[in-house]
C-alpha cells in the first residue's frame, strides 16, 4: 500500500476560525489522501468528538470563544480522547505559548505561516509515532504471556525505543538503541536516559518526559542529541497500572535526518522554481527592449546604406543587441520558458565527448591535465548533442578556473541503475536506467553556502570580466529539459564533482522534418494590418516598417482598444500582429474575443514570452503563427506575409466587411 492509500484510511480534523486556512488545509490534505473535516470553532469540534474520534487533530490557538489550549485540555478529559495526536498551530512562537500548548495536551507544535507540504510530513510522523506508541503499549502487556514474541517485535522497530522508570533509568532498550550507542541493548539498561542521550548528569530541561509525568498524556518534541547534534523527534508515552498510576514511560527517538534532507531538497526546488520564474520575466522585458534596439538599428543602417554611407556605431549597437538576445535565451533556458532544446536524437555520449575533447585540449590552460574514463558499453541517450556539449564545456571551463595553479580535470561516463531509495531523496528522478556523466576537478572547492547558490543566474565567484554567472544555471536548465538531474559534491581544498544523470533511451527519437524554403526577404503588400502592443516604441517601429512595405496600419495599445478599432474599421483588417503580455486585457483574452467577433481573423502573435508548448498552444487558440521577440524586420515581414497568404478559416463573412 502506498503512502497516499494509507492516508485515505486516516481522518484529519482541522479547527481554525480563518476560512482561508480551512479551505487551503482541506484542499492540500485531501489531495494528499487524507479524509478531512473542518471546523470554524472549537466548541463544535468538541461536541462532534464525543460521537467520533478522528485519527489526528490540527487546532489553532487563537480563536473566539474556546481557544486551542482549552480545547486540548477538555479533549484530554475524555477517556476516548486521551491518545489522539494533536498538532497545535499558532503565530505565537514564544516559549511560554509552546510550554502552555504541551501542558494542555498538545502532541506537537507548529508556528504559522504553515508550509502544508512540510506539515503533511509532520502529520505522517505524528501518526506513525502514535501508532508506534500504541503498538508498544499493547506489546508490553502481551509480554506477560509471550515474552519472546514481544522481544522480537520490540527489536524489529527501527526507531530507538527505551522503556524507563520514573527516574528516567532505562529498564529495556531495543536493538536500534544499542546500535545508536554502539553497544548491546543490555549494556544500556540501568543507565539514566539523559546520561546516554546528552552525556549529562541532570535531567534534560526540554525533554517531553517532564510534562508526561504531570499530565499522564503522550508528548513529542524535536531535540538535538549527542556531540553531532543530530535532530531526533522524541515521543514519550506513559504506561499506567489498573489504578491509572504511571509505572513507567516509553521513550521513542526517531532520527529526522532523512526528513530534514527531504525538506531542504523541497525548499531548494521551490527556490529554484521561483528564481526561474523571475528570470523568465526579466528575459521577457529585455526581449521587448531589444526588439526596439535591434529593429531601429536595422532601419538606420539601411538608411545609411541607401545614402552610400556606413555607420559603424549603428552596426556595433545592432551586434550588441544580438548579444543581448543570446543572453536572454540563456536565461530562458534556465527558467525552462523556451523550447531551446533542439532536435533530439539517439547518441552515444562518448561520441559527444570526443568532439568536446579536441576543443578542451586546445582551449584549457596547459597546466590542467585531462583524464577521460569512458565506459565501452555505454547506453544510448535521446538528447540534443549541441546542448549537452554546452553543459560539458561550461563545467570544464569552471573546473579550469577553479585550478589556476594547475590540476586534473576528469570526465567519466558509466551506466547506472537508479533505484527507488535514491529517487526518494531526489524526486526529479524515477527508478530506471541512466547514463551517468561525471566531471571532476582538483581545484579549491566550494563551501556549503556557495554550493547552495551555484545554479542561480548571475551568481559567480569569478572576478569581474571572467564570466556572466550563467554557465551553471544554463547547465541546470538543459539537464532538467532532458528529464535528468545534476548534483554537485564539493569540499574546500579538495575539489568539486558534478554528476549528471541522463535517462537511457527506450525508443528512437523522432526524425527531423525537412525545413521549408523561405520566401524572398522583406515581402510587402497593400493589406490593412492592426498592430496591438502596449510598448509604444514597438508599435511605432512596426507601423513605420510596414508602411514602408506598402501596408496600411491601425495601432492599439491594449486588447480593449484593439477590439474597438477592429469593429469600427470600415472593413475588418486583413491581419493582426498581437502581443500577449498587456495591461487591461491580455493578448490571450483579446485573441479569443477577436475570434468570436470574426472567425476568419488572421493573427500573428509576437511576444517576448516563451515556452516549450507555447507555439502549439497559440495555434490551438486560433492564431496562425508565432514570432518570438526580439526579432529582426525581415523575419517579421516574412512571417506576416505567410499569415496573410494563409487561406482564411471559419464561415464566410456575411456583412459588408471584407
Amino acid at each position: 500500500m502506498n503512502q497516499k492509500s494509507s492516508r485515505s484510511q486516516k481522518t484529519v480534523w482541522v479547527i481554525d476560525d480563518d476560512e482561508t486556512t480551512l479551505l487551503l488545509a482541506e484542499e492540500v490534505l485531501a489531495a494528499a489522501g487524507f479524509q478531512v473535516l473542518t471546523f470554524s470553532n472549537a466548541t463544535d469540534a468538541l461536541t462532534a468528538v464525543q460521537a467520533q474520534i478522528p485519527d489526528i487533530i490540527v487546532v489553532d490557538v487563537i480563536m473566539p470563544g474556546m481557544d486551542g489550549f482549552d480545547f486540548c485540555t477538555r479533549l484530554r478529559g475524555f477517556a476516548h480522547g486521551a491518545s489522539v495526536p494533536i498538532l497545535v498551530t499558532t503565530s505565537l512562537d514564544d516559549t511560554a505559548s509552546i510550554d502552555k500548548a504541551y501542558e494542555a495536551g498538545a502532541t506537537n507544535f507548529a508556528t504559522k505561516p504553515l508550509n502544508w507540504t512540510i506539515e503533511i510530513h509532520r502529520l505522517d510522523y505524528m501518526l506513525r509515532s502514535a501508532n508506534t506508541a500504541r503498538d508498544l503499549l499493547q506489546k508490553e502487556q502481551e509480554t506477560r504471556l509471550a515474552k519472546e514474541d514481544w522481544e522480537r517485535t520490540f527489536d524489529s522497530i527501527t526507531d530507538v525505543v527505551t522503556v524507563q522508570d520514573m527516574d528516567f533509568k532505562i529498564l529495556r532498550a531495543n536493538k536500534a538503541a544499542g546500535k545508536l550507542f554502539g553497544c548491546a541493548p543490555e549494556a544500556i539498561v540501568g543507565r539514566p536516559c539523559y546520561e546516554l542521550f546528552n552525556a549529562d548528569c541532570e535531567r534534560c530541561p526540554g525533554c517531553p518526559a517532564n510534562p508526561v509525568q504531570a499530565t499522564k498524556r503522550p508528548a513529542s518534541k524535536e531535540i538535538k542529541i549527542g556531540p553531532k547534534e543530530a535532530l531526533f523527534e522524541i515521543t514519550v508515552s506513559p504506561v499506567t497500572d489498573a489504578q491509572g498510576k504511571i509505572t513507567r514511560i516509553v521513550h521513542i527517538a526517531r532520527d529526522l535526518s532523512e526528513r530534514k534532507e527531504l525538506e531542504a531538497e523541497l525548499r531548494q526546488a521551490q527556490k529554484m522554481e521561483a528564481i526561474g520564474t523571475l528570470a523568465g520575466g526579466i528575459a521577457h522585458d529585455f526581449n521587448n527592449l531589444l526588439t526596439v534596439v535591434q529593429c531601429c538599428s536595422e532601419v538606420l543602417i539601411e538608411e545609411e546604406a541607401a545614402a552610400g554611407r556606413r555607420n559603424e556605431n549603428m552596426e556595433a549597437i545592432l551586434e550588441t543587441a544580438r548579444r543581448g538576445s543570446a543572453l536572454t535565451r540563456q536565461l530562458l533556458i534556465f527558467s525552462r520558458k523556451t523550447p531551446n532544446i533542439g532536435q533530439k536524437r539517439l547518441v552515444n555520449l562518448n561520441e559527444v565527448l570526443k568532439n568536446i575533447r579536441r576543443m578542451l585540449e586546445k582551449g584549457l590552460a596547459k597546466n590542467v591535465s585531462q583524464q577521460y574514463r569512458l565506459a565501452p558499453d555505454l547506453l544510448l541517450v535521446n538528447v540534443d548533442s549541441g546542448q549537452l556539449e554546452q553543459v560539458v564545456m561550461n563545467l570544464a571551463v569552471n573546473a579550469a578556473h577553479a585550478m589556476p595553479l594547475g590540476g586534473t580535470l576528469t570526465i567519466e561516463t558509466s551506466n547506472i541503475r537508479v533505484g527507488a531509495d535514491y529517487c526518494h531523496a531526489h524526486p526529479n528522478l524515477r527508478p530506471a536506467d541512466y547514463v551517468l556523466l561525471t566531471v571532476s576537478d582538483t581545484g579549491h572547492g566550494m563551501d556549503k553556502e556557495t554550493q547552495a547558490r551555484i545554479y542561480e543566474p548571475f551568481f559567480t565567484t569569478k572576478k569581474l570580466g571572467e564570466g556572466t554567472g550563467l554557465g551553471l544555471s544554463v547547465a541546470f536548465g538543459i539537464v532538467r529539459e532532458h528529464d535528468g538531474q545534476i548534483n554537485c559534491y564539493s569540499e574546500v581544498g579538495i575539489g568539486t564533482t558534478f554528476r549528471i544523470y541522463l535517462p537511457a533511451a527506450s525508443k528512437p527519437a523522432a526524425q527531423p522534418q525537412p525545413i521549408k524554403a523561405e520566401t524572398p526577404p522583406m515581402p510587402g503588400g497593400s493589406e490593412t494590418i492592426l498592430i496591438v502592443d502596449d510598448e509604444a516604441p514597438i508599435r511605432q517601429l512596426i507601423e513605420h516598417h510596414l508602411r514602408k512595405l506598402g501596408y496600411a496600419t491601425i495601432v492599439a495599445a491594449d486588447g480593449e482598444i484593439a477590439l474597438r478599432k477592429y469593429a469600427k474599421a470600415g472593413q475588418y483588417p486583413h491581419a493582426v500582429i498581437l502581443d500577449l503580455g498587456m495591461p487591461n486585457m491580455s493578448g490571450w483574452e483579446c485573441l479569443a474575443k477577436l475570434r468570436t467577433l470574426d472567425p476568419r481573423v488572421k493573427v500573428l502573435v509576437a511576444s517576448g514570452y516563451a515556452g516549450a508548448d507555447l507555439d502549439s498552444s497559440i495555434l490551438k487558440h486560433g492564431a496562425l503563427a508565432f514570432l518570438h521577440k526580439p526579432y529582426d524586420l525581415a523575419s517579421l515581414s516574412r512571417k506576416l506575409r505567410e499569415v496573410l497568404d494563409t487561406p482564411p478559416d471559419g464561415p464566410p463573412r456575411t456583412n459588408s466587411q471584407a
